[in-house]
């Protein structure tokens, strides 16, 4: 059982025809998302991407993707393989004029002693917060991707 379950939900004024191409372009996000260094692509679909995150205290965490559903613009299922182990999905629906955006992230850390260490709940909590930060960072750039005349909000 994955040590975090993680919950981003996010609403855009913008079509999920509009949202779903920046969504599932992953090899584009460190060029607009802060906290993403790297995100490279190892195959020649884009199912297969190195990702390479930074969150707070300066750690990286290195992940291989792997799409395994990918069904535009509503659906897109991944797991990850290396310093997170898991599953993530993005899941789009027409809300109000615009899009609901919501993102499960369900994982292990891959290295044992950061795996020992969040389980003591004060550096779950931190670590969990530092994914948070990550994510607002992502909505916030994403919303002005899209040209949102009037803020993104975030649940």
């Amino acid at each position: 059982m994955p040590a975090f379950h993680l919950r981003s939900d996010w609403t855009f004024p913008a079509s999920p025809a509009r949202v779903w191409p920046v969504l599932a372009d992953s090899p584009q996000y460190p060029r607009r998302w802060p906290g993403f260094e790297r995100a490279r692509q190892l195959d020649d679909t884009g199912d297969v991407i190195h990702c390479r995150v930074r969150g707070d205290f300066g750690l990286t965490r290195e992940f291989v993707q792997h799409v395994a559903v990918r069904e535009p613009p509503w659906h897109l299922e991944f797991r990850a393989d290396g310093d997170l182990i898991g599953r993530g999905t993005w899941t789009l629906t027409a809300h109000d004029g615009g899009t609901r955006v919501v993102m499960l992230w369900e994982v292990d850390l891959g290295h044992p002693v950061l795996r020992a260490l969040a389980r003591l709940p004060p550096v779950k909590r931190a670590m969990a917060r530092s994914h948070h930060r990550v994510m607002e960072q992502g909505r916030r750039s994403l919303a002005a991707l899209l040209g949102a005349t009037h803020p993104a909000s975030a649940r």
